[in-house]
């Protein structure tokens, strides 16, 4: 780098700091000018949000939260007797619950689930302009909104114009989720009890093949098959029993206030989607308002370069005698 580029950049930085205050000076004098179109156009833009927002009819919400009872989390755990004073069972309480959750979750998403509630409260007539069943499922869907919660629990909320209804629909999920649960432990409580019938007489086969009842392998068959009695017992009870497989922590009431509009969120994102899109009019408008100075500014200047070439100079005539200067004839 040579001296003169040494000392021309330093020179170079000054001027650019003064062209980029100058253009954002031009640009917050083009918003200047226009300030009155902003204004209003945020103004307009924000009253019809609030218009239309406040017209739309108040929903209702009606929510429920559901856990699995005691009893099948230490079934999941292990069954120990103990375990809400053992940190390490109640760790393995804790993570079997989110698990039955998540069961619970896919249960209610179930097309099953959403066309029983469909037909209960006949949501086809309810929800107006549906032709067909999927269009209901999908507006039951939309109304509706599963979670699970870091503690293990179910949150149904329903949604709804009708706060019976949202009541009535949030309750018809606890019923029909406790309806399929009870299937599936029926079903897996019968598995269960054929499953030991089975090993039963197995050990039953093996104890009558023993010739000597005080041996140890007697012994150990003997311990086996009372331990297979005892757990076929409580087998055949989970199979007869009728017990819920859900536990209602917040049962769903009718609510009495509408939840909020969002009127004033709604309004405010109007009014910055308007400024910006009233930003962007403003810079159009001065674009091309400028490009028609530029455009009348070169047609004049072409005019006058026209008819300049195209006058003559001044010739003077062959024999005519040029006038004295003026300090001439004064003397």
């Amino acid at each position: 780098m040579t001296d003169s580029q040494a000392k021309s950049q330093p020179a170079s930085s000054p001027q650019a700091a003064i062209d980029d205050e100058i253009d954002l000076l031009d640009y917050l004098a083009v918003v200047w000018r226009y300030r009155w179109m902003i204004f209003f156009l945020c103004a307009i833009a924000m009253a019809l949000t609030v218009v239309l927002s406040m017209r739309q009819p108040r929903r209702y919400e009606s929510s429920v939260t559901v856990v699995p009872p005691l009893d099948i989390l230490r079934r999941e755990a292990g069954g120990a007797l103990g375990a809400l004073n053992n940190p390490l069972l109640r760790q393995v309480i804790d993570t079997a619950g989110g698990g039955i959750a998540i069961m619970y979750v896919e249960i209610l998403d179930s097309r099953e689930v959403a066309d029983a509630i469909i037909d209960r409260f006949d949501l086809m007539a309810v929800y107006a302009g549906m032709k067909y069943r999927s269009d209901a499922r999908k507006q039951l869907k939309k109304n509706t909104k599963i979670q699970t919660t870091d503690g293990g629990a179910v949150r149904i909320a329903v949604r709804d114009l009708d706060p019976n209804l949202a009541a009535g629909i949030a309750r018809a999920y606890v019923e029909e989720l406790d309806l399929r649960n009870k299937k599936l432990s029926a079903g897996q409580a019968t598995s269960k009890r054929i499953f030991l019938e089975n090993q039963l007489k197995e050990v039953e086969t093996n104890l009558s093949k023993i010739d000597n009842t005080l041996s140890w392998k007697a012994k150990t068959q003997e311990t086996i098959y009372a331990i297979l009695v005892q757990q076929y017992e409580m087998a055949k009870i989970d199979e007869a029993n009728s017990m819920p497989t859900i536990q209602v922590l917040d049962p769903p009431i009718v609510p009495e206030v509408g939840i909020g509009r969002g009127t004033v969120r709604k309004g405010a994102l109007a009014g910055v989607a308007a400024f910006m899109f009233a930003v962007f009019l403003a810079f159009t408008r001065e674009y091309v308002v400028q490009a028609r100075r530029r455009q009348a500014l070169a047609r004049t200047t072409t005019r006058e370069v026209r008819v300049s070439e195209a006058t003559p100079p001044a010739v003077p005539q062959r024999g005519a005698r040029e006038s004295p200067p003026a300090a001439c004839r004064a003397v």
